[in-house]
């Protein structure tokens, strides 16, 4: 799997234009680092295998973020080809929901921009989620740009439905329904 991901890194690397990934490109390479973790824990850190496996570890990892790093920069770069679907864009399916996610804040900065230029003030009314925390959370910014936290296990508090779904979805909060008490 390393020569494929420096092939991959290489190519992306060489181009300003996004390169196409297999399908299961992403999955094979969380497998790779799980496997290497483990060879890299499993192994004697003194002996020429743990050494080896070490520096394979530090190597991967490098290319790794490397990768997403161009990756990412091309994906914001493609935002001003917004007439494309993202299938179009050689983009990984796990890609496509950060894409998605930048494509709407891009336009919500481009009709900020339009209503400062001019001259009309634009509140597009925010539905608000209750929330009830299971664990401790540190401060978030929403797409305007406003903090909310940090907050501790067991807090309550109504946060904008973006930042609320996405809290709710990594199994940071609950939602709380109005009138109930969960």
């Amino acid at each position: 799997m390393f020569n494929e991901l420096y092939e991959v890194w290489l190519r992306e690397s060489e181009t300003s234009k996004l390169q196409k990934l297999k399908p299961d490109f992403y999955r094979h390479l969380g497998e790779y680092f799980r496997s290497l973790r483990r060879e890299v824990e499993e192994a004697d850190e003194k002996s020429l295998k743990g050494r080896l496996r070490l520096r394979e570890l530090e190597k991967a990892e490098a290319l790794a973020s490397d990768l997403l790093k161009l990756r990412l920069k091309k994906i914001f770069n493609l935002l001003e080809e917004a007439e494309k679907p993202p299938e179009a864009l050689n983009l990984a399916e796990e890609e496509v929901a950060v894409y998605s996610r930048v494509k709407e804040a891009f336009q919500a900065a481009e009709a900020l921009r339009e209503a400062v230029l001019s001259g009309v003030e634009e509140k597009p009314e925010e539905k608000l989620v209750l929330v009830r925390f299971l664990k401790e959370a540190s401060a978030r910014v929403d797409s305007n740009l406003k903090t909310y936290g940090p907050f501790k296990e067991e807090d309550v508090a109504y946060l904008p439905q973006e930042l609320a779904e996405g809290l709710i979805r990594h199994g940071i909060a609950v939602r709380i329904q109005a009138g109930s008490h969960a």
